[in-house]
């Protein structure tokens, strides 16, 4: 129930906006020096951020399915030997 109530509680608060951090800085330095459209360099760098945490999401998706079987079969386990 909490994780709900984190979602309402998300439409309430007010956006505080993109906090902008080293990284940002330093993906905007290399940027600017670049000959060409910005705008599409931009576009090319937040396309593999996509990937990249798209990737990553689903290593932990598998990581954690695999986690919470192996806790499962664990408490079958516990409960056959008692």
């Amino acid at each position: 129930m909490k994780f709900i109530d984190k979602i309402q509680d998300y439409g309430i608060i007010p956006h505080k906006g993109i906090i902008v951090d080293n990284s940002v800085k330093h993906i905007a330095r290399r940027i600017s020096i670049q000959d060409g459209n910005k705008e599409e360099m931009i576009k090319e760098y937040l396309d593999e951020i996509r990937r990249n945490l798209l990737l990553n999401i689903t290593h932990y998706e598998k990581s954690d399915t695999s986690m919470r079987s192996e806790t499962s079969d664990d408490i079958a386990d516990d409960a056959q030997e008692a």
